[in-house]
Order: C-alpha cells, then structure tokens, then sequence
C-alpha cells in the first residue's frame, strides 16, 4: 500500500500498530487485526489488493491501473496470478523456513511448498519481464509480482537472472525506496 501511495505521490500518515497478542500499542482495526488497513475520512477498507485499487480508482493513477478495459484486464490477470497462483505456496514457505518460531516450522510443508512454487515460477521465467510484467508501463501488477517474488528470494527460491534483474529494478524505484524507508520509520 506505502508503495502504491509513493508511486502516485498522495500524502499519507501511516500509523504503526501492535500486531502480536500482548504487544503494547495501538489496535489494527482489521477484522482479523491485520495490515493494512485504509482510513480515508470516515471510510475503512481492508486487504492490499482492494486498498490498492481503491487509492488508483479515486486519486486517477491512471497509469498504475488504467481505465481501458483491456490494459486493466491484463493487469487484473497478472494480479490474480500473483495473489491465487504464486503467492500461497511462496508465502506458505517463507513461514515455515523463517517466520514462525521453530518449534511451529514443518519442514515437509516448506519442502511441499517450494515444489508447489515451482509451477507458477516456471511460467513467469517464460514471460517477458525485461521491462514491466504488462508492458512499457509500470503497474499495480509489478508492485504485487515483484513483492511476492522478494518474498520467494528470501525463502531462498531460485529465481533465475531474469527474474531477479527484474526484482531489482522494481525495487530500485524512488517511489519503492521511499516506501521502504516510511515503513522501517
């Protein structure tokens, strides 16, 4: 979402909250006390995709998230993709090699895990990603492929050159560096 805020250049006041039970400070209001969660004016919203869209529909980013129909299919396709196809078996992964404590982690599920990662990645190693996932345009799409797939590099996943040349350049951009740094505040 920070990204997505940078990359159209809107203002925003980002508020930390608690998110472990016991943890002292502020509430997220998420129904499952989650992130992110979107306030603007007396409208709440909840879950990335839908804030993300929601920010492109009413500020105009337009270049983000088109209008045209068909620009905005394809990039709803490679946003489906990345959220139904690739980001389950890479984020169920991560879980179980690096973020539950380790009394929690089942190496069969993070082994299960990547094998199952390797069906999507073998798709997007075919695709073309030597400038944007849609096209000549940098998009919602890229912001949620390239994000997943820094995910599956810390999962330890290989990638491949192209696909990391690709994660490097997606997050060498102003707007995502500005994100990086809001959010490490």
């Amino acid at each position: 979402m920070l990204w997505t805020l940078e990359e159209i250049g809107l203002p925003y006041e980002p508020v930390r909250v608690a998110l472990r039970p016991g943890e002292p400070g502020i509430r997220s209001p998420h129904p499952q006390r989650k992130v992110p969660v979107l306030e603007d004016g007396p409208f709440f919203l909840a879950e990335t995709l839908a804030i993300c869209q929601f920010i492109c529909n009413k500020y105009a980013a337009r270049v983000l998230y088109p209008t045209q129909p068909e620009e905005q299919a394809i990039i709803d396709q490679w946003l489906s993709f990345t959220l139904t196809e690739l980001e389950m078996p890479v984020w169920l992964m991560l879980k179980h090699k690096r973020l539950l404590p380790e009394s929690a982690r089942v190496p069969a599920v993070a082994e299960a895990a990547a094998a199952d990662a390797q069906i999507p990645l073998r798709m997007l190693a075919q695709a073309r990603t030597d400038r944007w996932i849609t096209g000549e345009n940098f998009t919602l799409a890229d912001i949620f492929l390239s994000h997943t797939l820094s995910w599956a590099q810390a999962a330890g996943l290989s990638l491949g050159e192209p696909l990391n040349d690709y994660v490097t350049r997606c997050f060498s951009r102003p707007a995502s560096l500005r994100a990086v740094e809001m959010n490490n505040r």
